[in-house]
């Protein structure tokens, strides 16, 4: 059985044919190993829209400011290193075998929804200590979360 990167989405209705797929694993008598953790859905694509919309912004900003060299895509990369940290990555160069490992900022796409609006929270209030005020469409998902979390 070949087990997606994400995990199976379990719940009553697929436990059995889960169960009946992995037996052959266990007629082996090998063990593994078997980790549950609460699902939770992946970022979202309005989430990562408002994001680069917030990217986009955030440069047009900085290069008024002075700051030429802010992209979107630099903003983006510096954004995330600064509030998501970053992951060691190794490389193999496939001519000479070399291999090296550099650090690079972790990707939005690993994160949860949950974790994809802390961020943009994180973002937010960044932008909002120099007086940024970015653009919030009102039934954006984004802030749909934020009037939960309000109420």
């Amino acid at each position: 059985m070949e087990i997606p990167k994400e995990g199976i989405r379990l719940h009553k209705a697929n436990f059995s044919a889960i169960g009946q797929q992995l037996q052959p694993l266990l007629e082996s008598g090998d063990c593994y190993r078997l980790i549950l953790r609460p699902w939770k859905e992946k970022r979202s694509f309005s989430q990562n829209s408002l994001a680069h919309m917030w990217f986009g912004e955030i440069s047009e900003y900085l290069i008024k400011s002075g700051r030429i060299d802010a992209t979107p895509d630099w903003v983006k990369r510096n954004l995330k290193r600064t509030y998501l940290g970053c992951e060691e990555i190794t490389y193999t160069d496939f001519v000479t075998g070399e291999k090296v490992t550099s650090y690079e900022p972790r990707h939005t796409f690993s994160l949860d929804t949950g974790d994809m609006h802390f961020f943009l929270n994180q973002v937010e209030q960044w932008c909002a200590q120099f007086g940024l005020a970015l653009t919030i469409p009102h039934d954006s998902e984004y802030q749909k979360l934020k009037d939960d979390q309000n109420a």
